[in-house]
């Protein structure tokens, strides 16, 4: 039935260079609780920007935003989409994950040279299904 799950897409910025092992644990960790809280979804990371998008129960995701805005790990942490939804799009992971070159991200969503940021938010924002195919796109790659 529509509604009984939230997907909600966000960007952001890492707060200090992350190394693989950094990544590597916060995808541990996301991935256990999340199956935990049964919520899916798909991280990707590009030269030091986060986009994300996650999907579950309303209050569940809720929740686990706010925590998200309020890791010291994260800056700049900014709404791309929020909506209701009745099927997930990453129902296969708990977290799945890809890192691209800014160019490859920056050439998915219409965006010449390098990944900016704003740009980035400017070109999503508002478009849901924008956002939510170019991490699907990436996720079809890693089956």
């Amino acid at each position: 039935m529509a509604g009984d799950l939230r997907q909600l897409v966000y960007i952001s910025d890492a707060s200090y260079g992350l190394s693989k092992p950094d990544i590597e644990s916060i995808l541990a960790s996301s991935r256990r609780n999340n199956t935990e809280a049964n919520v899916s979804g798909m991280l990707l990371y590009s030269s030091g920007v986060f986009i994300q998008a996650l999907e579950g129960a309303p209050a569940t995701i809720e929740g686990l935003y706010k925590k998200i805005s309020d890791d010291r790990r994260h800056e700049n942490v900014d709404t791309v989409s929020d909506r209701l939804v009745s099927d997930r799009n990453f129902a296969g992971w708990a977290m799945g994950f890809v890192e691209r070159t800014p160019e490859d991200v920056g050439s998915r969503i219409g965006i010449a040279g390098l990944l900016d940021r704003k740009a980035t938010l400017a070109a999503l924002s508002g478009n849901e299904e924008l956002a939510t195919n170019m991490l699907r796109d990436f996720a079809e790659n890693l089956y």
